[in-house]
């Protein structure tokens, strides 16, 4: 509501949505969505689970005659630049565990209700010997 009303209602013509919950998805499209007519939604970030799952009514998007694409957000040359810099140590990942294969299941539960900071890294050996 916030974009249509700094934009005299038009809203926006391109909307890069970084976050994916059902919340900022909601907030894009539809009658009073930020994205406007013609408007492209370009999707990058998501969550898992079934209650951020995107889900609209076509008929606004086809009377505003709006497009969504997804996107990873960056190019193969951008991902070859990356590892270069992580190998020469320039940026660090940042690492919230390391759990064995058999804490699989309770690393995916950690990231679904975001009670992590950064990856959790999971090595089919780790605690063995």
């Amino acid at each position: 509501a916030a974009v249509r009303e700094k934009t005299r209602g038009e809203g926006v013509d391109v909307l890069f949505e970084c976050v994916g919950t059902r919340d900022t998805l909601d907030s894009c499209v539809g009658w009073v969505g930020a994205l406007g007519r013609r408007g492209r939604l370009v999707l990058v970030g998501y969550h898992q689970g079934e209650e951020h799952e995107f889900r609209c009514h076509p008929i606004p998007m086809i009377v505003y005659e709006q497009t969504v694409v997804g996107s990873v957000g960056a190019t193969l040359e951008d991902l070859k630049e990356a590892v270069q810099y992580v190998g020469e140590g320039k940026i660090r990942t940042v690492v919230d565990s390391v759990i064995s294969l058999d804490k699989f299941q309770d690393g995916l539960d950690r990231i679904k209700s975001c009670d992590c900071v950064g990856k959790i890294v999971c090595l089919p050996c780790h605690g063995r010997r």
